[in-house]
């Protein structure tokens, strides 16, 4: 019998994956480039090169989770995928 077999009882408890995290994650750093921009509208015309710079940080932050977030899905779902094409077998 092989050895890492060897002390299994079949009572292992299964979690599943959860992505409420990264939803949260994105939905703060919308909520900040919303608030950004709310700002930088309630001021109208008094728009500095520091509020653009800092408004295309917030985006780029939030593009950065938004594709983080995308990747982590597809390779949960590509591993699911895999496993399950080789129980099928």
């Amino acid at each position: 019998m092989p050895q890492n077999l060897q002390f299994f009882t079949g009572d292992n408890i299964q979690s599943g994956f959860s992505v409420n995290v990264l939803f949260h994650v994105i939905h703060d750093a919308t909520i900040s480039a919303k608030a950004k921009l709310l700002e930088i509208k309630g001021r109208r015309s008094a728009i500095s090169i520091g509020d653009m710079f800092e408004m295309q940080m917030l985006m780029n932050h939030l593009s950065q989770l938004s594709e983080m977030s995308t990747a982590v899905v597809a390779a949960a779902n590509s591993a699911i995928t895999t496993m399950a094409r080789n129980v099928k077998g």
